[in-house]
């Protein structure tokens, strides 16, 4: 979530160990990289909620109310994960710059990360209030949503209300890594061909939402921004917009799927980068 979120302290509570492509074997990988029915996959579950209250200027006490859950990563492919875990860290917070369990800790200790209060006035209470409006929540949920024997898709619920707003605030945030390279796919990684993209998740859109160009936030050069945000369901490539970033509130988040059945072979071709077609599995569609 962005900075002005304030987040719960992390406490562990629970070590799970998943094998990889649902196996039951206990070996890492290969030297090659190749993952094997036996890659080992390590996560531990993370539950938390902090409370705390804030005295402002004013002489208000102001109330915050944050949770924390996740099935983090520790061990893939028999090995740390950090790229993942910095993937996971970007799609939480836009940070980058830690990547260990005992810091993802550390990191949510202070409010200071989150607001622009400082965070020695922030005081831990058992219980918050919510009386004249003056309650500020937030929730973070970070979840393995899909597991293959190339991918893990992660998912990232955030939502928000901070006092006196007139609405919260969410989003859905989404992270894929490839076991076989041991990183987080990035949106170049996988698009070759960003004006076929634009056309084609305009398309997406009006089917799914029947929102035309006129309905949607188009900047003055006329190019529909490209999404910042993804996901892969099986062969579909799914162009996510978070709240406010192409559309209004009340239209809410743009989930724009590209199927490859409604593609002519070449559009497939050039949509794609050779790595984006073997990674959606879309090789034989393009010959």
């Amino acid at each position: 979530m962005k900075k002005i979120i304030l987040l719960a302290l992390a406490t562990i509570a629970v070590t799970a160990m998943w094998s990889c492509a649902n196996s039951t074997g206990n070996a890492s990988s290969s030297d090659d990289n190749t993952v094997t029915d036996s890659t080992l996959c390590q996560f531990n579950n993370i539950d938390a909620n902090k409370k705390f209250a804030y005295v402002n200027d004013e002489g208000d006490t102001m109330y915050f109310d944050n949770s924390f859950s996740a099935f983090w990563p520790q061990i893939i492919n028999g090995k740390p994960c950090p790229n993942l875990q910095q993937g996971l860290f970007r799609a939480m917070t836009d940070s980058a710059g830690l990547n260990q369990l005992d810091q993802v800790i550390d990191f949510l200790l202070n409010p200071a990360n989150y607001t622009e209060i400082e965070s020695e006035k922030f005081i831990p209470v058992d219980e918050v209030k919510d009386d004249e409006n003056k309650l500020s929540t937030s929730k973070v949920s970070v979840v393995l949503e899909s597991m293959t024997d190339r991918l893990l898709i992660y998912h990232l619920g955030t939502s928000s209300y901070m006092a006196g707003a007139a609405h919260g605030i969410y989003a859905n945030n989404y992270v894929t890594y490839d076991l076989k390279t041991e990183k987080a796919i990035a949106f170049e990684d996988i698009i070759a061909d960003t004006t076929l993209l634009r056309t084609a998740i305009l398309k997406s859109i009006k089917q799914t939402y029947d929102y035309d160009k006129d309905d949607l936030f188009i900047p003055d050069n006329g190019l529909l921004p490209l999404p910042r945000d993804f996901h892969i369901d099986d062969q579909v490539f799914h162009a996510v917009y978070q709240v406010y970033e192409i559309a209004s509130y009340a239209q809410g988040m743009i989930d724009a799927p590209i199927y490859p059945y409604l593609l002519k072979p070449e559009e497939i071709k050039r949509l794609f980068t050779p790595y984006g077609l073997e990674i959606l599995d879309l090789t034989d569609l393009t010959e």
